[in-house]
């Protein structure tokens, strides 16, 4: 059954992705020096309000400048259940890695991660996780990410090119393993209604790029 459900998730869950259908944003990728390194349009294709639930169907398009394949699709799911908001780890894979496996099949398994309608600064926050299997490949392929020690550093007013925004801030640590492994230490911005407003990425303490909300456009 489909309503709208800004007023009903009132009351039960502050959802940090846009709760109308047919919303539509752009999030800008920027290497450490400004320089645009990808792109991500988003729209919202369908919101499902059932009882103490509701899912937010979104298609993202990731266009990277330097690639030479077509502009990456896919499909997620985010979801407020009980007053709990949880983030689909899709998210968190390689766009670029994942659209050079082509028509591979594809196996991916997640423990989400969420945000609490209420929280409190200095909060730890649930762990995260996404694994990644190429199912039939010639070669053994797996990639997995984690998300943990998740904080709550606190709340902000942010402006980006696309308006100004009441976000809470989020710190974490993201642990990438695939042939190696890496481990690199984010920040990110959301605002309820909205998504992701901005986010940071340091390795070793060093800036290595940054994302901002660009455009965000409601039906």
């Amino acid at each position: 059954m489909l309503l709208p459900v800004a007023s009903a998730l009132s009351q039960e869950c502050k959802a940090y992705i846009p709760y109308e259908e047919g919303t539509k944003s752009e999030l800008t990728n920027y290497d450490k020096k400004g320089k645009v390194t990808g792109v991500v349009k988003q729209q919202i294709t369908k919101v499902e309000h059932n009882g103490n639930s509701t899912l937010f169907s979104v298609h993202q398009v990731f266009n990277d400048p330097k690639s030479k394949e077509e502009p990456f699709e896919t499909d997620m799911t985010f979801k407020c259940v009980d007053g709990v908001f949880y983030i689909d780890m899709n998210g968190y894979l390689d766009k670029n890695q994942m659209n050079s496996y082509g028509e591979m099949e594809l196996k991916v398994t997640m423990d989400e991660i969420d945000i609490p309608s209420s929280y409190k600064v200095g909060q730890n926050l649930k762990d995260g996780s996404v694994t990644m299997e190429v199912v039939g490949g010639p070669v053994p392929l797996k990639m997995s990410v984690k998300v943990v020690n998740r904080l709550v550093d606190g709340e902000e007013q942010l402006t980006t090119p696309a308006g100004t925004f009441n976000c809470i801030k989020i710190s974490q640590d993201i642990v990438t393993k695939s042939i190696m492994t890496m481990k690199i230490n984010a920040v990110e911005w959301y605002a309820e209604g909205v998504g992701i407003v901005k986010s940071e990425t340091y390795r070793k303490g060093k800036l290595m790029g940054y994302s901002e909300l660009t455009k965000f456009e409601k039906p």
